[in-house]
């Protein structure tokens, strides 16, 4: 993987754009990102790690990403090229932020974005912009995640410093994150799940045989049996062999007594059987002696109501005559009184029309008298439409004249209207030509007022960088002091060192043996020392140096961007004068708020002009309405003066031709009513001619009726008549009386009633009694068989599920046996893992010792061959866990020791070392994937100056078969060392990036 650009906007504390050429800056292999503290060095690497996999590495949070500095609209984004397994991608990633909503206040979410894209030829193809898809493409081409990808392109020095620190524990979980151990770890899960399985199955099985012997002991303790000696209170105590022959024997004995029940039970059958037939014969003989009885019982009943039964006979022979005659009598009184009826209804009519005044005709006359005044029916309707239509016209008439009457007085008011709305029109008019001119210029006058306030703003920040510049000078000052006292205690410090170690040279000297510099035998002048300072004190000196030349450096920047900033806001000033600012802003929003009035006073003016223009046409277009209205007024009243005169002669004629009415020359009214009167006496004459002849044929036909069953007269018929009801009662009684004769003399000459009325009466219950006992005696009989059938049947089949759960629970035990030790094993606590290692744990060594070599083979550049680091699985106190410890072998003494006894510069160049180690590990591991860059991040201030050339010849080394390697750091002397430079610089807007390369590149301080 090698990486070309890198480019941020709005992102960490970078407001604008950064755009990093990476190709350009390792062109010599070796480049350097450096920076006050602070100011975003490692914001870079974030950038990085965030195109790739959409988070950031360590503590730090992938929220809060977009820089505080960038104005509210800036969308933070990161774009990063990079060749990866042959293939050029692009990578844009923007993340989840929040920005001001463009109407109101508040802030509206924006979603996280990406788009990844692959150069093909000369030209970029869209691969995806789903987040899943490039997570899954990224992962793909890395072959790594995000935790490998920070160790091993990103080599974070504070990290593996506690790394290689750490208790075996700690540096389990961090050998994890980036060693994939996840099949080792799933054996050791499997395991564990078969041994927790195993002890399940076994524990099932377990239940399942001791539910079944309690099964089996609950069927004999049902049935009564007690199991053949010698057997234990319970079977689950035996063995399962013991148990099998033992429900073997139980088996035996119920069998015989499966044999005993059932000669029992049949012997009950025959018993009940025999009793049941002498109790059904017995009541068989009982039910015909009293049928007998009751035969002779109710013939002596019939014959007693004889006489009473032949009067109803007759009765109702009578009444069914009766009935026959019934439906003419009916008609015969209906008949009579539709008569009465039509009489009434006759006299009635004729009344009135008495009440009428009109002359009433005879019967026969009243159709012509209908039809005569039927003829003049037309004309009594035209008389009626001509009084309606005259007073129709009235109406009209005097809706005219009122109608004139208001368009007349509304054309007057209409004529003072419109005077007085041209005379507002004009006034208006007038006055938006006058405020026209002043409107005009408030665009011009903003921008003037706008102007004088920004002059303003420029001289006050001008003003505050200064004061900032005169309040910074004596800080900045008395730190450049405090640095260069610092730098003269380190030289001191250095020089005592040299004179501490010609000190122990010195005293390391003896007579007459050569020096180990010089090789005399002689030492004249040994060299004296006041005190040792070793490397511990020199590290604090430099470590006081550096932080006193950071906080010199950062207030002198500091101090220069005030006084730039002030020479740059003042240039762009025409006036530096306060008072002349002030009076000239006074005077732009004076002028302002007067164009302002203006241009509201117009708006206003205007739109009350354009109203009241629209209010003097609509008075016109009304008074014009009102015009055409009074002239079509006028032709209407002289049309309906022309229609009344002609109205008035035709019903004068009409009036003429219904004089010799019927009706007596009424009105149409009048005329109506007396036509409906003579057309219902007409058909009421009619209907009372139709009641007399039905009540003459009714009468005809009564008389022959009464002649055919032989009844006097209607009287005679009706005193002999029945209601329905009654007639239906007495003729039930009648058949009733038949049916219980015949049935009681049916039963009387029953062959069988007789026998049974000759011999002796059957004793019921004695046969009853018998035949309970025989039934009892049959029902225990089978209680007893069918019990011993279903203990047998249970104890059948309860026998081989016995044999097969006992076999079951030995093939358990052995395997929980197996399993258990093997999991234990892997899993660290078995007692034949004496060293408490779990697989993961014994894979994790292997990757360890093999970090550790690898680590060897640049500690042996860096520390002059002094230190190996050396895996360790020794043994940990108290039975904790062992093989992750990690040690130190210094080969200048040939002993070992613990990793928390080196210096502060040796445990840097250990952890450096680590680190690389660790890196051509993982990726090793990856597939060997090719790192064309790599960075390291800080850690080289604790060095000296002969550890520091030996571990930039590493990082020299590193550059082998074209690799950039990126170092991040605030060390001084590497800036003089590395030409090619990405110069982070902070400042209260944020920070900005500058690249640096060859000559250009800053020299040490």
């Amino acid at each position: 993987m090698r990486v070309h650009r890198l480019r941020i906007e709005a992102f960490g504390p970078f407001p604008g754009i950064v755009d990093l050429d990476v190709d350009a800056l390792s062109a010599e292999g070796l480049f350097l990102i450096h920076g006050p503290t602070g100011s975003g060095k490692t914001s870079l690497l974030d950038a990085i790690c965030f195109a790739l996999y959409a988070d950031v590495p360590g503590a730090r949070s992938k929220k809060g990403l977009r820089s505080d500095h960038s104005p509210g609209d800036a969308v933070p984004r990161v774009t990063l090229e990079l060749t990866v397994g042959g293939r050029r991608l692009r990578l844009t990633r923007s993340p989840g932020f929040d920005r001001p909503k463009k109407r109101g206040t508040g802030v509206t979410p924006v979603q996280a974005s990406v788009s990844l894209e692959e150069r093909l030829g000369s030209a970029w193809v869209v691969r995806s912009t789903r987040n899943d898809e490039v997570a899954d493409l990224v992962k793909d081409v890395m072959g790594m995640g995000m935790a490998q990808f920070s160790s091993v392109v990103m080599l974070p020095q504070g990290d593996f410093a506690t790394f290689l620190r750490a208790s075996p524990d700690d540096r389990r979980a961090m050998l994890e994150r980036l060693f994939d151990i996840t099949e080792y770890r799933d054996i050791e899960d499997w395991l564990a799940q078969a041994r927790r399985a195993a002890a399940v199955d076994l524990e099932r099985a377990g239940t399942v045989l001791d539910g079944t012997i309690a099964r089996v002991e609950d069927v004999l303790a049902d049935a009564g049996l007690a199991a053949p000696a010698p057997v234990p209170e319970s079977l689950a105590d035996l063995p399962p062999e013991s148990v099998s022959e033992q429900l073997a024997l139980l088996l035996v004995a119920l069998d015989a007594r499966v044999s005993t029940t059932m000669a029992t039970y049949d012997e009950a059958v025959g018993a009940e059987q025999l009793a049941g037939d002498l109790l059904d014969r017995g009541r068989v003989l009982a039910a015909l002696r009293s049928r007998g009885e009751l035969a002779r019982q109710e013939l002596a009943e019939v014959r007693v109501a004889g006489a009473e039964h032949e009067a109803r006979v007759q009765t109702v022979a009578a009444a069914e005559r009766a009935a026959g005659a019934q439906g003419h009598l009916s008609a015969c009184s209906r008949n009579t009184s539709d008569l009465e009826v039509a009489r009434e209804q006759v006299c009635s009519t004729q009344a009135s029309l008495g009440a009428l005044s009109v002359d009433v005709p005879a019967d026969d006359q009243v159709a012509a008298t209908v039809r005569a005044l039927h003829d003049r029916d037309e004309t009594v309707l035209a008389l009626r439409q001509g009084a309606e239509a005259a007073t129709a016209r009235a109406v009209h008439v005097a809706r005219l004249e009122a109608r004139a009457t208001a368009l007349e007085l509304e054309e007057h008011e209409g004529a003072v209207r419109l005077e007085q709305a041209e005379q507002v029109r004009q006034g208006l008019q007038a006055e938006v030509e006058s405020l026209a001119a002043d409107a005009a210029g408030v665009a011009e006058r903003t921008l003037r007022l706008d102007a004088a306030r920004d002059d303003v703003a420029r001289l006050e920040v001008a003003d505050t960088a200064l004061a900032a510049v005169a309040a910074l000078i004596p800080e900045r000052d008395a730190l450049r002091t405090i640095a260069l006292d610092r730098r003269q205690d380190l030289l001191d410090l250095r020089q005592r060192r040299l004179d501490g170690m010609a000190g122990e040279l010195a005293r390391s000297l003896a007579a007459g043996e050569p020096c180990p510099v010089c090789g005399s035998a002689e030492h004249p002048e040994p060299a004296r020392t006041a005190g040792p300072v070793g490397p511990e004190d020199l590290s604090e000196a430099e470590v006081r140096l550096e932080m006193a030349e950071q906080a010199h450096r950062a207030l002198h920047d500091a101090v220069e961007a005030h006084r730039h900033r002030s020479e740059t806001l003042r240039t762009t000033l025409h006036c530096t004068d306060r008072a002349v600012l002030a009076a000239a802003v006074l005077e732009a929003e004076r002028s302002l708020v007067t164009a302002r009035a203006a241009e509201a006073g117009h708006r206003v003016a205007t739109g009350a002009l354009a109203a009241q223009a629209e209010e003097v046409a609509s008075i016109r277009r009304r008074r014009a309405t009102v015009s055409a209205l009074c002239e079509s007024n006028s032709e209407q009243r002289a049309l309906l003066g022309a229609e009344h005169v002609a109205a008035t002669s035709h019903i004068e004629g009409l009036r003429a031709r219904h004089a010799s009415c019927p009706c007596g020359a009424g009105t149409p009214d009048a005329h109506t009513a007396v036509g409906g009167l003579l057309r219902e006496l007409e058909s009421r004459i009619e209907g009372l001619i139709a009641a007399r002849r039905r009540s003459a044929e009714a009468d005809d036909d009564l008389r022959a009726a009464l002649d055919d069953a032989g009844f006097d007269d209607a009287d005679h018929a009706r005193a002999l008549t029945l209601s329905p009801e009654v007639l239906a009662r007495e003729r039930d009684l009648v058949t009733a009386h038949r049916d219980r004769l015949a049935a009681a003399r049916a039963v009387a000459s029953d062959p069988g009633v007789r026998a049974a009325l000759g011999g002796r009466a059957p004793d019921l219950a004695a046969l009853g009694e018998a035949a309970q006992n025989a039934r009892e005696q049959l029902l225990t009989a089978r209680t007893a068989q069918d019990d011993a059938e279903r203990t047998r049947r249970s104890l059948v089949r309860l026998l081989p599920l016995v044999a097969e759960h006992s076999a079951t629970v030995v093939a358990a035990a052995v395997r929980d046996a197996r399993v258990r030790e093997v999991a234990d094993t892997t899993g660290g606590i078995g007692v034949d893992n004496t060293l408490r290692m779990r697989l993961t744990s014994f894979v994790l060594a292997a990757r360890l010792e093999k970090v550790a070599s690898l680590a060897n083979e640049r500690l042996a550049v860096m520390g002059g061959g002094r230190f190996q680091l050396e895996h360790s699985d020794d043994l940990a106190a108290r039975g904790a866990r062992s093989g992750l410890g990690l040690r130190v072998l210094d080969q200048w003494t040939g002993r070992t020791r613990d990793t928390a006894t080196l210096s502060g510069g040796e445990s840097f160049m250990a952890s450096l070392a680590l680190a690389l180690g660790l890196a051509d590990a993982v990726r090793e591991e990856a597939g060997g994937i090719d790192l064309g860059t790599l960075f390291v991040d800080e850690g080289f201030g604790t060095l000296d100056d002969d550890s520091l050339e030996q571990v930039v010849t590493v990082l020299d080394g590193l550059r082998e078969g074209g690799r950039a390697v990126g170092v991040v750091s605030h060390v001084a002397d590497l800036r003089a060392r590395v030409t090619h430079q990405a110069v982070v610089t902070k400042g209260a807007s944020g920070s900005t990036v500058e690249v640096r390369c060859g000559a250009g590149a800053e020299p040490a301080a």
